[in-house]
């Protein structure tokens, strides 16, 4: 028969079983963050905005788009012959403009293709800043609204 323990022995079998104060201040932490994830969720119905506006039945805007024909432009490199040839798709979510960029594609490719053939092959590879610039040039020949989104399909310097 093993030798029975003293009161004092089992006492401490026992406090060294309790939980540790920073265990359960975590615990609850993670609880909290997670509450807080689940009501973010839940208030945004399970999705974040997809960035476009939604319409008035709750459903997100179509999208429509239209692919420039290709482009190829010489580049302004001093002393160089370089060229980028380029293929761009537009999107937008108002369909009355798809009419305006069909009737005006002349002026839109226009100014696509002054704002490229003004760049050094070093300041093309700053993406976004390109994108922003066009999407403001394309914009800028519009009246009936505007351009959201610009992708490059095709984007190649030689």
């Amino acid at each position: 028969m093993a030798p029975k323990r003293g009161k004092a022995e089992e006492e401490e079998a026992v406090k060294g079983k309790e939980p540790k104060p920073w265990l359960v201040i975590v615990l609850v932490a993670a609880l909290v963050i997670m509450s807080g994830g689940l009501v973010y969720l839940y208030l945004t119905g399970g999705h974040a905005a997809a960035g476009l506006e939604a319409r008035g039945n709750g459903r997100p805007a179509q999208i429509h788009k239209l692919t420039l024909e290709d482009i190829v432009v010489n580049l302004s490199d001093p002393g160089l012959r370089r060229y980028l040839r380029t293929k761009i798709t537009l999107e937008y979510s108002d369909s009355r403009l798809e009419r305006e960029l069909n009737e005006k594609i002349h002026r839109v490719r226009d100014a696509v293709i002054g704002v490229l053939r003004s760049k050094k092959t070093g300041e093309l590879s700053q993406e976004d800043a390109l994108k922003r610039e066009l999407l403001a040039v394309i914009n800028s020949q519009l009246e009936g609204g505007q351009v959201e989104e610009l992708y490059f399909e095709e984007f190649i310097i030689q």
